[in-house]
């Protein structure tokens, strides 16, 4: 039952299973990728759809807070670089309405071409990554830093407090733990905003 607009515990627990129950029937559609031998806490990153289609993957392993050592791991079913765009966007976006030239000009800065390349392993070989240093992740997340791998399937990194060295990526093969995290955060975070 709702109170005053709000979902029910039962109810918000409901929707938060039904979108799990999507993402394990479709997370066969692309390969998932995480750091290699990570043991603590681990959530489900950004996932999208298109007409039904797996567009895009994520996984985050480590706390994703401004100040935290943290890093989502994104594979993409076509180049990486639309939605990289969309993420440079999003985190230098204040939310007001901007102007078309504004706007043009974000666009054309989120475009731009990386600045250097980083190696980081992927499944134990070195893969030359783009790399966008010092770079906004978000208004709640601080800076970090972005790196994409041009392939298709491609891979997107978004990072804070890791430095390229100490990433190595491999295949994930059980989703369950990232299921199981991000349900007990969201469940916190629904407890900790009034009793429902």
């Amino acid at each position: 039952m709702r109170y005053g607009g709000r979902l029910s515990r039962i109810e918000f627990t409901a929707l938060i299973d039904q979108q799990a129950n999507r993402i394990r029937a479709s997370a066969a559609a692309l390969p998932l990728y995480g750091l290699t031998g990570w043991t603590g806490p681990c959530r489900i990153g950004a996932w999208g759809w298109e007409d039904d289609r797996l567009m895009h993957a994520g996984l985050q392993f480590g706390e994703a807070v401004d100040g935290g050592a943290w890093i989502e791991v994104i594979t993409t079913a076509g180049p990486p670089m639309p939605l990289l765009i969309d993420v440079r966007m999003a985190a230098n976006t204040t939310g007001a309405p901007a102007e078309r030239r504004a706007t043009e000009r974000m666009l054309r800065a989120a475009s731009s071409p990386a600045p250097d390349r980083v190696g980081i392993a992927v499944d134990g070989a070195p893969r030359q990554f783009h790399h966008w240093p010092d770079h906004a992740l978000g208004s709640s997340l601080g800076t970090g830093w972005l790196a994409a791998l041009d392939e298709v399937p491609g891979l997107l990194l978004r990072v804070s407090g890791l430095t390229p060295a100490e990433i190595s990526l491999a295949r994930v093969g059980d989703l369950e733990p990232h299921l199981v995290g991000t349900r007990a955060h969201l469940l916190a975070g629904y407890d900790a905003s009034g009793a429902g």
